[in-house]
Parts: structure tokens; sequence; C-alpha cells
């Protein structure tokens, strides 16, 4: 379908766009009307100026156009803004502040709508929404997309574009690859376009309208899914594949071949071959050969260069890398002959230039190793301390620029014992368990966590996107690991600190830099959930300085007499007392306040000392708190379950309070190293 007049695309929602295109690209503006206000969405470039201007006005007075949404800064999306400036418009040009900074010296006169200032959402007069959703380094840091709530229209703006010598308004059986095409040339890899594809997964979308390619108004997640697979750009790393396994030669080479076809067309793509001694089926097959496959590689490219020239060899490139990464073969060597030539016409090297070119070759690989130094640990080849310090920055930065409510988690990672393996072991043995570490760490990753190895023998996880309650889940299972691998010499365990940006978000007074206030606050939580015995996850404290104060400890008893002699006598020597009278309150007391000792009865109502002891082992955040008894109750049978416990102190009442508060400071004394 090819077409120059404004088509309506769904109730209110136009295509306003031209016929025109340069090298397989055409351009799609859009118009939203909803009411007496319209909102134009990247109206295009200067070449398209005319029809776009046309198709608007066929439709809609350019004063009733209140918004222009730009996704990004490119020409072809922006350059015609000013014209309609020039032509009488008054609106408002919606985008985001990276955009913003950049669109302005194409002399854009109007006031602009900033996303990331508005909530990242549009709310018209009759209280339609629009949504942005972010899509940054695709394949601009700034770039978004628009989200109709009303007709669930995804303006997708770069993304699901395509190359097209053979154009149509809606998307096609071919348009798959084509759509591939365009991506393997933009998008920088599949790292970064797969999350954004797995959030549009999750969202109801009934049509994808791209600004370059074609509409595509069926098989919704089919398209999603395949840019969600899609093995591209700079970052290229597929997988590797067995030639034989996958058809050969002849496989490989029907794949270029179609999508040859799905870019130009079936016909041109049977006259490149006509003469090769090829056959192939009506579906761009090859179905037999005469010459053996490495040949076969080599003729096609040498045939297409020499019939159809360099702006075909150039659309099939980036698909010729990925196959010849994901099959192990060498690049056809018309790639590296024909480049060669046109760089040695393009400089002219000499002798001496080629001398200098190879020293600045091995220059860059010692700049690379020297960079990579810098950037990573030596002992785990993970990003180092430093590298972590400035990503933080870097991604706290753009959440508070972009007035985003993203909610990242940090988790800080600190090994216990380390000190005692270093002492009988050596280094050998304590770089080993750095080394297993991050290998237990690595098999733990579920998603987008990214590892760092900061100073010392300390880790740091920085989650995107998560949950609190699913933070907590992950560093218990990150403690675990640790804790029951048979990996090491001798057991290890870690104390982790976890904390949420939104934690530190709500600080009104920041004394220093928020990502420094985000990452203190985890080191923070490491310190302490050592300090409380170790093997322990902490995921609260104060958001201020942690005081290594005297402490607090937790009395459970329902006798009022026995409480109030004890309270006493610890207040006296500034420690903190808390009480509990039966056992319920005391677990409850116990998980929140985190005291530095427990003294219990054993009977108590709700739950008996022995039963409270048990939910405080089962918990890795209580286990390590230490426990003494002190009953009416002391027995064999009752020693003994004390002891299978864990607890070395039982007391008799009436108990000697001297030898009791002796026991009491040498036991918090010893745990916390006073």
């Amino acid at each position: 379908m090819i077409t120059s007049r404004a088509v309506e695309i769904a109730a209110g929602i136009y295509w306003v766009g031209g016929c025109a295109q340069d090298g397989g690209l055409h351009c799609n503006p859009y118009l939203i009307v909803d009411g007496d206000e319209g909102v134009l969405i990247d109206p295009g470039s200067v070449l398209d100026f005319e029809d776009v201007y046309e198709n608007v006005r066929s439709i809609i007075p350019l004063e009733k156009i209140k918004y222009v949404i730009l996704h990004h800064q490119d020409p072809d999306f922006c350059a015609a803004v000013p014209l309609f400036e020039k032509a009488g418009a008054n609106f408002e040009v919606v985008t985001h502040w990276r955009t913003q900074t950049l669109v302005k010296y194409y002399g854009i006169k109007s006031d602009y709508y900033i996303i990331n200032e508005n909530n990242f959402e549009l709310k018209l007069q009759s209280g339609r929404i629009l949504d942005f959703v972010l899509t940054p380094y695709l394949h601009f840091p700034g770039a978004f997309t628009t989200y109709d709530n009303q007709t669930k229209i995804l303006f997708s703006s770069d993304l699901f574009g395509a190359f097209s010598y053979q154009w149509s308004l809606y998307a096609e059986a071919d348009y798959l690859e084509k759509m591939k095409t365009f991506h393997e040339h933009y998008m920088p890899s599949n790292s970064i376009l797969r999350p954004v594809m797995e959030t549009f997964l999750g969202m109801d979308i009934a049509m994808i309208v791209p600004q370059h390619g074609s509409i595509i108004n069926q098989n919704i997640v089919a398209h999603i899914k395949a840019l969600r697979d899609l093995e591209c750009g700079t970052l290229l790393n597929p997988i590797k594949r067995d030639l034989a396994k996958s058809g050969g030669y002849m496989g490989i080479c029907s794949t270029v071949l179609k999508r040859l076809g799905s870019i130009f067309n079936h016909e041109s793509v049977r006259e490149l071959v006509a003469d090769m001694e090829v056959t192939l089926d009506e579906n761009l097959n090859i179905t037999d050969y005469n010459v053996t496959g490495n040949v076969l590689w080599n003729m096609l490219y040498d045939r297409i260069l020499t019939r159809k020239g360099t702006s075909w060899l150039m659309v099939v490139e980036p698909l010729t890398e990925t196959l010849s990464k994901e099959y192990d073969i060498p690049m056809p060597e018309v790639f590296e002959s024909h480049i060669k030539k046109i760089a040695d016409e393009a400089s002219s090297l000499n002798e001496q230039n080629q001398r200098l070119k190879e020293i600045n070759t091995r220059l860059e690989s010692s700049i690379l190793e020297s960079q990579n130094k810098l950037i990573r640990c030596d002992i785990t080849g993970m990003y180092n301390h430093s590298f972590f310090r400035n990503y933080l920055a870097s991604e706290v930065n753009s959440i508070i620029a972009d007035q985003s409510e993203q909610n990242p988690g940090l988790v800080i990672i600190s090994l216990d014992n380390m000190e005692r393996i270093e002492y009988l072991y050596g280094h050998d043995e304590t770089e080993d368990v750095q080394r297993n570490v991050t290998f237990i760490l690595e098999n733990l990753k579920e998603g987008n966590e990214i590892l760092f190895k900061l100073q010392g023998v300390v880790f740091a996880f920085y989650i995107p996107q998560i949950t609190k309650e699913a933070a907590r889940i992950f560093a218990e299972k990150i403690r675990n690991a640790i804790a029951s691998s048979e990996k090491f010499i001798e057991k290890i365990t870690a104390s982790i600190g976890l904390v949420w940006f939104d934690e530190i978000r709500v600080i009104e007074d920041h004394s220093e830099k928020i990502d420094e206030s985000f990452y203190n606050v985890a080191v923070l939580r490491a310190k302490i959930a050592r300090n409380m015995g170790r093997n322990i996850v902490c995921s609260q404290s104060a958001m201020t300085e942690y005081q290594d104060e005297i402490g607090k400890i937790l009395i459970v008893d329902s006798d009022e007499i026995s409480v109030d002699v004890l309270k006493t006598a610890l207040e006296n020597i500034n420690y903190r007392v808390i009480s509990a009278s039966d056992g319920q309150a005391a677990l409850q007391i116990a998980r929140e306040e985190r005291p530095l000792l427990i003294i219990s009865e054993v009977m108590i109502p709700k739950l008996d000392g022995f039963l409270f002891r048990e939910e405080m082992l089962s918990d890795s955040n209580t286990s390590k708190i230490p426990f003494i008894y002190l009953s009416y109750l002391k027995n064999d049978e009752s020693v003994l379950r004390a002891s299978a416990l864990g607890v070395e102190h039982y007391f008799k009442k009436p108990f000697m309070l001297s030898e009791l508060m002796g026991v009491i400071q040498n036991r918090i004394k010893g745990e916390t190293g006073r």
C-alpha cells in the first residue's frame, strides 16, 4: 500500500507522512486528534515537510496542534519543527531533557514540556493520558517511546523500524527480516535491547507504529520477541552454533538471500544469482549448488558487490558479521579486499604511514590493556571499586535528573573469617576464596543484577529495579550459598548490608552526595551485620551515622520484680533495656530492635523460652544474638535442651546479681569485640 495522503490508522490517530525515502529508509510522522487538541509525533525532516504539512492541514487547523512529541534529536525526526513554527503553529515541544539540550540548535523557538519533570506522562484536556516509556541508548541516551492508553498504540520511535526499498504502510509477512536489518545497523547490543523488549511484553499493545518502516498491527508479540532475541551491534557476542547441523554454507547463504529479498525484492535476488549454478526454491532457499561451501560463501558476496554495488553489500554486513561469529567462519574475502581498496584509495598510505599505523595499533592495544587494569580487579576480573563508584554516581544522577520512580537496590557482601584464612593458609588461598565467591555470585544472578569487586574482600550487587521483599530473598540466597559452599578450604560466611534507593530519596538534608549516601548506608549495614555476629543480612538501620552505642538488652519475663531488678542494674551501666512478658511479643521485638543480648525466662506464656529460641535461630537476622536463660525451672532435661539450642549460660532463680552481671558484660564484650 503506497500513499501520500493522510490515513486514519485508529480512531482519531493518523499517519501523516509522505512517500519519499532515501536509501530504503521511510519516515512516518503521526497525528493524534483528541477533541480540540492535536498532538503531532515526530513531524519529520525538511525533505518530507510539504507532504506532512498538507496532510496535517487536511485533518486539523495548525492552531489546534498543542503538542509536538520528539522521541529523540535526529534530523529525520525534528528538522521540520521550525518549519511548522514559521507556518504559524504554536505548540509545546514534548521531549526528554537530554533531547532538549540538542534540538534547540535546530532553531526551535517553542516552549518545552520536559517529560522527566512531568511524571513521564502527558494529560490532555479530555483526561486522555499518554505515557512515556524510557528506552535509553536505543539509540540515544534520552530516547523514549509514547504509549496511548486509550487506543493501546505504542509510538515506538526508532524501535521496530525497518529498511525497505518496497515500502508499505502496514507490515507484511517479510517485515521481520527488514526490521532485523535496521536494528543490526543502529542498535548497540542485545543486552541493551532485551530489557526494553521485556518491558513491552508486559504491556497491552494493540499496534506498534514506528517512525521508520511500517505499522505493525498483527503478531505484536512475535515482533517484540524477535527483537528481544536479536544479536546486534558493536557489543555483538552471539551464541556459537554448529555449521553442519544448521544446513552448512547452503543454509547461511540462503539466510543472506532471503534477507536481501525482503529488503529489495525476490526478482532482483534471482537476477543476482542467475548464472551462479545454484538452484533456488520459491522462498529463495538454495536447494543445490555446484561448488564447495566456502567458495559459495565468497562467490555470493563477490556477485553482490559487482552486480549491485556497495549499498547492497553494506545492508547485509551486520547480518554477515553475526553469521561469521555464530558459525566461527571467516568473513567473506570481499569485505577485507573491498574495504582495504577504499581505504588505500582514500588515504594513499605509504610504507612509513603503514609503520605508523602498526605503532598506533600497538599503542591502542596497550592503552586498552591499561584501561582494563584500571577498571577491573586483577584477582576476579570483575569491575573494581573505582569503576563501581563512578557507575553508581552515574546511575543515581540519572534517576534524580529524570525524576524517575526507579528503585534500585544495593547489596554489599563482606566476607567473614578472611583474617583467619590469610593467617593459616596464606595470600594465595585468600585469592582462591575470592575467585570461588565470584563464581558463586555469578551463578546467583537472576536477571539484570550487576556484580562488582570492591576493596579488600568485599563485593557489591547493584540491582536496577527490585522490590524490598525480593531483595531480601536475594540477599539471603547469597548468604546461604556462601555459607553452604564446599569450595573453600574451610567454612566461609558473609555479612551482608542491603539498602533501597527509596530510603535515601526521602532524606531531606543530604550532608553528602546522594550516591555516596546510598553506598555508605549499605556499607554501614554490612558492618552492623558483622558486629551482630556475622553470617547475617542487615536490611535496616538509621539513615544517619551509625553510633557504636553500648547497646540494647532484651529481658523476657512475666515476673515484673525480676525484670525491674535486672533493668535497674543494667541501666546503671548505660545499657538500654527493653522487655517483653511473653514469647510472641519478645520475638517481634527481637526482630525489630536487634538487641545485643537476650535474657529470658524458660516459663513464659504464648511461646515458651525454648520455642522462642528456636524461632530466633531460624532467622539469620536474629540467630547470632547471644542468649541467657534465667529461670525457676532448671533440671537435667532443661539444661540439655538449652545446650542443644546453643545456650551456654543458664541461671536458676534466685540468682547472684554480681555473677549474672559479670557473665552479661563478658558475653557482650566477646560478641562485639569491645
